[in-house]
């Protein structure tokens, strides 16, 4: 072939020095040229070398469905690669470690795995900018209770019990100060003593909650002024109390026993043996078990062996939703642990590096972006 095309850009060269006159030879030039450059171009492109991309399967990210790629990463970088017109090839590895152990001697150029960028891997890797920033979710068993005993539940939470007892703390500040003022001119009504304070609760609490029996009355100049004030003060107090013990009187029959991270210290965690998430819990002092993959992970929880697993969020999710388990299992985002995913290439390939990012950019800054993460069920 490419002695065909050597013969063929000679064979031009030839005619183009032969005595025809000026015009036949400019004729000739410009009928023969388009040919010579599509011929041209055709073997520069066929003579360039394909990009060798190593990836895993990792749903959502990276997904095998019967032979089809498919996956937010597969989708970024279709959209990279049709911009850019860069020719690749997968090679598909069955871990990570022997994954990045080929890019760093060079046997594949480039991995577009949702791998996390790091101070250890900047140093022996070449890193594009970040396409994704990724949550630690929490996955936790949906606790199923009764609408009555988690009624009960709710009455008698610690937010409740702290509501009213706030409200009985300043409806006796008021009640006091009533007393003081009406002890004398009023003594009938707001008694001596100890029991006339209560008598001034009493008032309190009858007057906010708009019940008006007209046993107890305020009679003195500033009894009724502080009456008054009270009045509109009460209003208030007892419409936010209202709303609070409302919010907990909802009656939600679904309820995961861990609400945020904190709540982990007390429950039976689990991560994935060596990941950054159980480098995470370390760091937090929180005990944990160890497991293999994700889904074994959830397969515990969903079993009740351990309280919860800690992975990557929209990974978890994806996993939960496609094994139908939406209702026994829920991801909780934790907002710790950070992981900014980046693509890698050999520590000699700044220059294609170099090349994706401008692309990468492009993309990521796009509605695309947002369509694809929407597809798989991704927060943007």
């Amino acid at each position: 072939m490419v002695q065909f095309y050597s013969g063929l850009k000679q064979k031009i060269l030839n005619f183009t020095v032969q005595p025809f006159t000026s015009m036949k030879r400019s004729l000739l030039i410009l009928l023969l040229l388009p040919a010579f450059l599509s011929l041209t171009l055709a073997s520069g492109f066929q003579g360039e070398q394909k990009l060798k991309i190593g990836i895993t399967y990792a749903p959502p990210y990276i997904i095998n469905k019967e032979g089809i790629m498919s996956g937010v990463c597969i989708d970024l970088w279709r959209l990279i690669s049709d911009t850019l017109r860069i020719p690749y090839e997968y090679k598909v590895y069955s871990s990570t470690d022997t994954l990045m152990h080929d890019l760093r001697s060079g046997a594949i150029d480039l991995s577009i795995l949702p791998l996390t960028a790091t101070s250890e891997r900047l140093a022996k890797l070449k890193l594009s900018i970040p396409f994704y920033i990724s949550n630690m979710g929490i996955a936790t068993r949906i606790e199923k209770q009764s609408a009555f005993f988690q009624l009960l539940n709710n009455i008698f939470s610690w937010k409740i019990i702290r509501s009213l007892l706030f409200i009985f703390l300043i409806a006796t500040i008021f009640a006091v100060f009533l007393w003081l003022a009406e002890r004398k001119g009023n003594a009938l009504q707001f008694r001596p003593g100890f029991i006339g304070v209560t008598d001034g609760i009493w008032w309190a609490f009858v007057t906010m909650t708009t019940v008006g029996y007209g046993d107890k009355i305020p009679k003195t100049r500033l009894g009724r002024i502080l009456a008054i004030f009270w009045m509109f003060f009460a209003i208030g107090l007892f419409f936010i109390a209202s709303g609070v013990v409302s919010s907990e009187l909802t009656v939600n029959r679904l309820q995961s026993q861990i609400k945020n991270p904190d709540d982990l210290s007390n429950c039976r965690v689990g991560a994935v043996y060596k990941s950054g998430y159980a480098e995470t819990l370390r760091r937090h002092n929180i005990p944990y078990s160890s497991f293999s993959s994700p889904w074994d992970g959830l397969q515990a929880v969903n079993s009740g062996i351990i309280d919860a697993f800690v992975y990557d969020q929209a990974l978890l999710q994806y996993l939960v939703t496609r094994n139908k388990l939406s209702d026994k299992i829920m991801i909780i985002p934790s907002g710790l642990n950070l992981q900014y995913f980046s693509y890698m290439a050999g520590k000699n390939n700044q220059a294609l590096i170099d090349r994706i990012n401008p692309a990468l950019l492009n993309v990521i800054d796009s509605d695309a972006w947002g369509e694809i993460l929407s597809r798989y069920g991704i927060d943007h």
